[in-house]
């Protein structure tokens, strides 16, 4: 049985068992209750006002100041159906959609990049990300097509294998580090991975096996600590093999990768699904197929606090330092 079968299996147990009271993390602080219940959540992003702007997988964008929801979707915006995969705000105070399309929302009214329009290689926007000097980055790749997008506010630069060192074209996450160099992870195929940074030239440096010391089967997504160490999880969901002692998250500073170990790994089968670095340091990782839907680990101990939730499929933290974890069901916030 492949394990997307396994994965449907598993969600529909979840929702069947979902807890009625949440857990406790490690630090004492509680999550709340369930909000803006029945919304799949598949990204989280905070503007400088501290409003909460949430991607859904069918239900448009949702802005929330932490009393009311705004619904925006195909009936009342251009956005469409299609789930936001990603959100990620600039300096001006504007929200950028990762959709079927790059969208801009200002506030006031929502602008759509068309992939034919601007002479994108793809429409398909699954990651974004915003740097220092505001410029936009986005993937507008498939499997062995498209690329990378690079958006100054005014020209569009695109990256592929093509016309650059790219050395793949399914761009699947993109962090900016702390030296602000924009890092991407590529799935060109199963253990055909690399990650790639564009430097302030636009030069192409990449990462592959070698460099990272073990063959990664496919990636998740990648984040930046605090320590400007990239960290990326590895993703078996393609795999047809259920077994334990497979890496699942890694540290790369640029030069080695260390495997970050989970406990008893030689036993349990994890599937480890998204990771976000908080800052004060601890990693967050959710989890697919094991009663640990959600692992905090703060650079000795790894706890797994229990939700009940049927999946989490984005982590975010509030300016004011909450954690936000969006789920197949709604939000849980770790105040």
């Amino acid at each position: 049985m492949r394990f997307s079968t396994l994965i449907i299996a598993l969600l529909l147990l979840f929702s069947s068992c979902k807890k009625d009271s949440a857990d406790v993390a490690p630090d004492g602080r509680r999550f709340s209750e369930i909000i803006l219940k029945d919304y799949f959540i598949n990204s989280i992003a905070f503007d400088k006002n501290g409003i909460a702007w949430l991607g859904t997988s069918k239900h448009g964008l949702i802005r929330y100041d932490g009393k009311s929801a705004s619904i925006f979707n195909s009936s009342n915006s251009i956005l469409t159906d299609a789930a936001i995969m990603a959100l990620a705000v600039d300096k001006g105070n504007n929200i950028w959609i990762g959709s079927d399309d790059l969208i801009k929302y200002d506030g006031s009214k929502f602008t759509r990049y068309e992939a034919r329009q601007f002479g994108f290689p793809k429409n398909a926007v699954r990651s974004v990300a915003v740097d220092a000097d505001d410029n936009i980055w986005f993937s507008c790749s498939s499997y062995q097509s498209g690329g990378l997008v690079k958006y100054d506010g005014s020209a569009f630069k695109t990256f592929t294998p093509a016309n650059s060192k790219l050395p793949g074209n399914m761009v699947q996450s993109i962090v900016i580090d702390q030296s602000n160099h924009a890092w991407v992870a590529i799935n060109d195929g199963i253990e055909e991975v690399s990650l790639a940074r564009i430097n302030a030239d636009n030069s192409v440096s990449v990462a592959g096996s070698k460099e990272l010391g073990f063959k990664p089967y496919y990636f998740g997504n990648i984040v930046v600590n605090n320590s400007n160490e990239l960290l990326g999880s590895i993703d078996y969901s393609l795999s047809s093999l259920m077994i334990a002692g497979r890496p699942q998250i890694f540290k790369f500073n640029g030069s080695k990768a260390r495997i970050l170990n989970l406990p008893d790994e030689e036993n349990v089968q994890y599937y480890t699904h998204r990771i976000f670095s908080a800052k004060n340091g601890n990693l967050w990782v959710s989890f697919f197929g094991t009663d640990k839907e959600c692992g905090i680990f703060d650079g000795k101990n790894w706890t797994f606090p229990k939700l009940g939730t049927s999946g989490i499929f984005a982590f975010a933290e509030s300016p004011n330092g909450e954690m936000w974890l969006g789920t197949g069901e709604g939000v849980y916030i770790l105040k």
